[in-house]
């Protein structure tokens, strides 16, 4: 089974006592996160005694708010609340207090700006670390890279033994319905791929060395919100793109020891990895099997001009090789028909 390294606690779970906390330390939970608030008319009664009870107890402490605003002027509304309720809850500036992003979607444009609010306003008011949790369905619909890493996925799949989802992510919840030993009711756990809500005084993995593109891979998208600059020298900025947005290379361009991307239109962004990635997979690559993002049309032929059928999201595919098609690559699947090769409409799996 996932580790049990975070476990999420609210008034749904009652008090919390040190005992019930040093249980479940013993099966590996490192970290709490604490509901403290939720809109702009609930305080959660038993924050404090749980917060302080899980610190007692020898683990890092965290808070989350559950979100309803839709509106900007919401967002910073509920920032305020959630920040005076995680003061009064005990939590210091090195827990991270997270947006728990269920409630209403939006869509990307109004998403990205409420978020960025709630998050903007939770900092002005003294709390600089901050995540944001959703849905593992509602990904691509929201910024979700506020730690530099990011984001907080729920999905619970029936059986989740062998598993890793959402690695690119700061964690994933797994289930809600954990039981510890001398614990009452389900509880939420969660695996967690980095330090981030462990506090300052975990161990920091080394950074990895940044790594730049070598070769023009002629369609690429932003793996999180993208600058782009009038020069290649990026000292003057013209503005900024989500996470998700495509662009079409003209040219890389080597500067100093990195490299950059020209655009088709002639400004220029970054061509570090971890910020851009290729749109389409390599022909010829090792990928096995994909999943479909948003739907999947299959098709009888490599151009995708000829539709046999429609699968939806979530939907797994097992490759037979990776074809090229122009400046794009097209899957073909075990059964002889072809999908894109698009990584936004077919991610990678394996």
């Amino acid at each position: 089974m996932p580790r049990l390294d975070m476990v999420d606690i609210s008034n749904n779970n009652g008090y919390m006592t040190v005992a019930n906390y040093k249980s479940m330390i013993k099966y590996g939970v490192k970290a709490i996160v604490q509901k403290t608030s939720e809109g702009t008319y609930f305080t959660d009664k038993t924050a404090k005694t749980n917060v302080a009870n899980a610190v007692k107890a020898g683990l890092h402490v965290n808070g989350y708010h559950f979100a309803r605003f839709t509106t900007v002027a919401g967002a910073r509304a509920e920032a305020q609340m959630a920040t005076r309720c995680a003061l009064m809850a005990g939590l210091g500036k090195d827990s991270v207090i997270v947006l728990d992003f269920e409630s209403n979607n939006k869509g990307w444009a109004t998403n990205a700006a409420i978020i960025h609010a709630w998050v903007k306003e939770v900092k002005r008011m003294g709390y600089p670390k901050t995540d944001v949790y959703t849905m593992g369905s509602w990904t691509n619909s929201m910024p979700l890279n506020n730690s530099g890493r990011g984001g907080w996925i729920a999905n619970y799949p029936s059986n989740p033994s062998g598993m890793n989802m959402y690695k690119s992510y700061n964690g994933w919840q797994w289930s809600s319905t954990h039981k510890f030993p001398g614990v009452y009711g389900g509880i939420d756990v969660s695996q967690m791929y980095s330090d981030y809500y462990y506090g300052s005084a975990a161990k920091v993995a080394k950074p990895k060395k940044a790594v730049y593109y070598d070769y023009n891979p002629k369609v690429i998208y932003a793996r999180t919100e993208i600058k782009r600059y009038k020069d290649k020298e990026f000292k003057h900025p013209v503005d900024n793109w989500p996470a998700h947005t495509v662009f079409e290379v003209a040219s890389l361009i080597k500067y100093g020891k990195v490299t950059r991307f020209k655009l088709a239109n002639g400004l220029y962004i970054t061509a570090n990895e971890a910020y851009v990635n290729r749109l389409y997979y390599v022909a010829g690559g090792k990928t096995k099997r994909v999943k479909s993002v948003r739907g999947t049309h299959r098709y009888k032929d490599k151009s995708l001009h000829h539709v046999v059928d429609w699968w939806p999201a979530g939907t797994t595919f097992d490759v037979q090789k990776v074809v090229k098609d122009g400046n794009a690559t097209r899957i073909k699947l075990s059964n002889g028909m072809y999908i894109s090769g698009n990584k936004l409409i077919n991610s990678f799996v394996k």
